[in-house]
């Protein structure tokens, strides 16, 4: 870039509501609020836990917690990878079968009509009525998989049904005009269409899987976060239970930005659109 080139950026104004120079800040300061709302519950919960008269089985302190969190790792992580792996078996599997029924209902009035209403009646039925069930036909770790599968494959399927039709009918036609066969024009059109919701329904499914997981825990298991936290409870322990828990919300939020960041690399032109105009380049 030449000098001129430079000083004309240099004097090019600010986009309104940010100062010259302050983009590193605009941006520090759009993370403020992801980081006030666990800070205010974190403090309001150490406010009871010192000021109100409870014991410490009732409500342990965030120290106390975050004491337990470091003196438990091994223990913890070793119930966090009986979680992890069950949840993810699950969203994957539901993942690879809710793509095969959602391409089928989109393309098939027959598979709509007799395929569809099954998948959504399945979520009528509540888990812990079918864990159970899943739990004596099968072994412990398999029913996690399974129930992990049953409330993420929803999602998936409906949000990519949704996404499969949601293509542009012009430029269906206008590809067919052009010699086009149906093979490519699910690959370049049909499909990309369908990302943007069909990530959307991933990113719920991601989080249901480690609920789905922990679920089938409660009902029986040897190991496991839900299982870890059930035992604790029972032994007025609560103070390993709450530490179960945080772990519980940390594995969910990790794959919430698992699925976030595939997503950002396979749609950047999205992640982009969704920008503050600001922070665009």
């Amino acid at each position: 870039m030449s000098t001129a080139n430079r000083t004309l950026a240099s004097d090019r104004p600010a986009p309104r509501g940010v100062p010259r120079g302050g983009r590193a800040t605009s941006s520090a300061l759009l993370r403020l609020p992801l980081l006030a709302l666990p800070l205010v519950g974190v403090a309001v919960w150490a406010l009871l836990s010192a000021f109100v008269e409870t014991r410490e089985w009732l409500l342990p302190s965030p120290a106390a917690v975050a004491s337990e969190l470091w003196s438990s790792r091994g223990a913890l992580w070793f119930h966090a990878r009986a979680t992890i792996g069950a949840a993810a078996l699950g969203l994957m599997l539901a993942t690879a079968l809710g793509l095969v029924l959602a391409a089928w209902i989109a393309a098939s009035r027959i598979a709509e009509r007799a395929v569809y209403p099954w998948v959504i009646a399945s979520q009528a039925v509540p888990l812990l009525a079918v864990a159970p069930i899943i739990a004596i036909w099968t072994s412990f770790g398999v029913a996690q998989i399974l129930v992990a599968f049953l409330i993420t494959v929803f999602p998936i399927v409906v949000t990519g049904v949704d996404g499969l039709r949601s293509a542009d009918p012009e430029l269906v036609r206008a590809a067919r005009s052009l010699g086009a066969g149906r093979g490519w024009i699910w690959r370049n059109v049909t499909f990309p269409a369908a990302l943007p919701p069909l990530f959307s329904g991933l990113k719920l499914a991601a989080v249901f899987a480690v609920t789905g997981a922990v679920v089938a825990e409660y009902v029986g298991a040897d190991r496991g976060l839900g299982y870890l936290a059930e035992i604790s409870t029972a032994q007025f322990d609560t103070v390993l239970a709450f530490a179960a828990i945080v772990w519980l919300g940390v594995i969910g939020v990790g794959f919430f930005g698992l699925v976030a960041v595939a997503e950002r690399l396979a749609l950047p032109h999205r992640h982009h659109a969704t920008q503050p105009p600001w922070r665009r380049p």
